[in-house]
């Protein structure tokens, strides 16, 4: 069987119909509409193939405006703000049936070296990849609770979860869903299929943290959980394809909104913050 994350690259894989303008194809579903994740690892492309090749990452803004169509394919206009010197950034326009679903704007930064480092501490009580369940093993346990779309079949990446509401040791002390991947083959040194690829796994499950404090899930009767915004700042260079640490936890909840947020650590350093606000209704 194919690794599932050559899908994954596959919708990496933009072709430029014109200057500034990508095409990315759908997900071939839409049970759930189109994956937040699937949009911010495309626009993250498209955008980084209009900048020179020095040019690094270092921070996303987007709106998720419209539900996509998976079924469909989604064209970026990729809009030039500004090219400075050290730092240049882009807007992102993301549309189907000439109707605008998504918008993102990034910045870029030259790497450069700073005058000094500020680093969080490493959290106490990781436990190591090695040993914790995967993905599957969990579903198999509980069974289908996000719908056959995300509870069945290979993921893009190898999961290692180490505390969820559908896993062994429940959610952690803060009421989030924590847990280990990596791509199962080693990739190419392409800084932006490795930025793309942690934009893709930003989204998959840290606004369900909001989800933890009433007892639901996806797959609760009666649960409306919908992304609206999404920020991500690259603190430094990651690589997809060795083990990164997510943890993740809700801020805050009120008047249908959440906030939630997230760090992603690799080799105990932190490389990349995340926060998203999504609509709550039950």
């Amino acid at each position: 069987m194919e690794d599932p994350i050559n899908e994954l690259l596959d919708l990496l894989s933009l072709a430029e119909e014109e200057s500034s303008s990508f095409v990315g194809p759908g997900s071939g579903h839409d049970e759930f509409g189109l994956f937040g994740g699937h949009q911010l690892a495309q626009a993250v492309v498209a955008a980084y193939r209009s900048v020179d090749t020095e040019r690094r990452l270092h921070s996303i803004h987007a709106f998720f405006l419209r539900g996509g169509d998976g079924n469909q394919s989604i064209t970026y206009e990729v809009e030039k703000i500004r090219d400075g010197r050290t730092f240049c950034q882009r807007r992102v326009n993301g549309s189907q049936n000439h109707k605008q679903i998504f918008d993102l704007t990034a910045s870029f930064h030259t790497p450069e070296t700073g005058s000094g480092e500020i680093s969080p501490a490493w959290p106490q009580d990781v436990q190591p990849p090695e040993g914790l369940p995967t993905f599957e093993e969990c579903m198999e346990q509980v069974g289908p609770i996000f719908g056959e779309q995300w509870s069945e079949g290979p993921r893009p990446v190898e999961y290692r979860i180490e505390h969820a509401p559908w896993a062994p040791t429940g959610p952690s002390e803060q009421g989030g869903i924590n847990f280990w991947f990596r791509t199962r083959q080693p990739l190419a040194d392409d800084p932006q299929t490795h930025a793309a690829i942690l934009a893709y796994m930003s989204d998959d499950c840290v606004a369900d943290t909001l989800l933890v404090p009433y007892g639901r899930t996806w797959g609760t009767e009666g649960t409306m959980l919908v992304s609206l915004d999404h920020s991500m700042w690259f603190h430094t260079d990651a690589r997809a394809d060795d083990w990164i640490y997510v943890e993740q936890w809700p801020v805050s909840a009120s008047g249908a909104r959440g906030l939630a947020q997230a760090r992603m650590w690799q080799n105990e350093q932190l490389v990349a913050s995340v926060a998203q606000e999504a609509l709550t209704r039950f």
